[in-house]
């Protein structure tokens, strides 16, 4: 038995599930259910109050998967959905999609994705990403990426934990100076977010990609 892992569960309370995500203490920044994947995986539960037909059916990728709490979510509420990682995380998040697939009315699959590289697919309904904003390096990739993945009428949700480091705040930055070149961006207030699972410290934004 793996003394690292630990099994941490996540209520959608809407659909009467409970997500269970297999952690470790140690490990890279994809070994844990960060906060800011809680309040998107939380946000997604509102819009699939307001309208269950939100998710639908709908064509719905996560960027920089980690253990897939976003995506596993949207596939709860009817969403077909790519999970997408590095190859090598691809195996914990494999495991975290076996553990909760007697929930999930959609369909999931787990796909091996490096930021920058051509994805060959049929545009998206949402691209979904949670605390993705780490490592300058790879910002210029990653909304490459993004911008590949969508059409004007694909829905982008970010969120993101806003860390005090001039590191972490130079790259939130330069990643949002690129995305608006592209994009049209629309913060959530937290009122429109669940009462519970929201933060001042973690921004929600809503991106439309410009027409061109």
């Amino acid at each position: 038995m793996d003394t690292n892992a630990y099994y941490r569960n996540f209520d959608l309370e809407s659909v009467n599930v409970t997500l269970r995500f297999c952690q470790h203490e140690y490990g890279d920044v994809n070994c844990v259910v960060w906060d800011a994947s809680l309040v998107l995986a939380k946000y997604l539960e509102t819009l699939f109050l307001k309208n269950n037909e939100t998710f639908k059916s709908k064509r719905v990728i996560e960027l920089g998967s980690g253990l897939g709490c976003v995506g596993l979510a949207a596939a709860c509420f009817g969403a077909n959905v790519k999970l997408t990682d590095l190859p090598e995380n691809l195996p914990q998040l494999k495991q975290n999609v076996d553990e909760n697939t007697p929930w999930l009315k959609g369909c999931v699959e787990t796909v091996a994705l490096t930021w920058g590289t051509t994805f060959e697919s049929e545009p998206f309904d949402f691209v979904l990403m949670a605390d993705c904003i780490y490592y300058p390096e790879v910002v210029e990739e990653l909304v490459k990426t993004i911008t590949e993945l969508t059409t004007p009428k694909t829905v982008l949700l970010i969120s993101q934990e806003l860390r005090e480091t001039e590191k972490q705040k130079n790259t939130w930055k330069m990643f949002l100076s690129l995305l608006l070149e592209h994009f049209e961006v629309s913060y959530v207030p937290e009122e429109e977010q669940h009462p519970i699972f929201s933060s001042s410290d973690i921004i929600l934004i809503n991106a439309k990609k410009k027409c061109l």
